[in-house]
């Protein structure tokens, strides 16, 4: 759905598949990406920082301020347990939260 376009000491450039099938219908002739998609994302990101599986075991103050499109590019950036995403040209914020996590049951083996 997403690949890594750059990545920083606290922070990732993605880019979206457009063509990916969840867009189709999120929304039929406007398409966003999910929240819960954007959450996941970021979930992903944190593992690959630090180099191991990790589940979110909570996440806080969750704001979507603005809907992120398939056609942007968007910057996570990730300090300790803050995510804010925001468009690498207007700047703007598109969602911000706090999340604690926990190691992956596969990463406990």
């Amino acid at each position: 759905m997403y690949h890594i376009i750059d990545q920083g000491d606290c922070s990732f450039t993605v880019c979206f598949n457009q063509s990916h099938a969840i867009f189709g219908g999120h929304f039929p002739g406007h398409p966003i990406v999910p929240g819960a998609c954007l959450v996941q994302i970021a979930q992903e990101l944190k593992s690959l920082a630090l180099g191991r599986d990790i589940l979110f075991s909570a996440v806080r103050n969750l704001k979507f301020r603005l809907p992120v499109t398939p056609d942007m590019q968007v910057r996570y950036t990730i300090h300790d347990d803050k995510y804010q995403i925001e468009d690498l040209e207007a700047k703007e914020i598109y969602a911000q939260f706090a999340a604690t996590y926990m190691c992956a049951h596969s990463d406990l083996q």
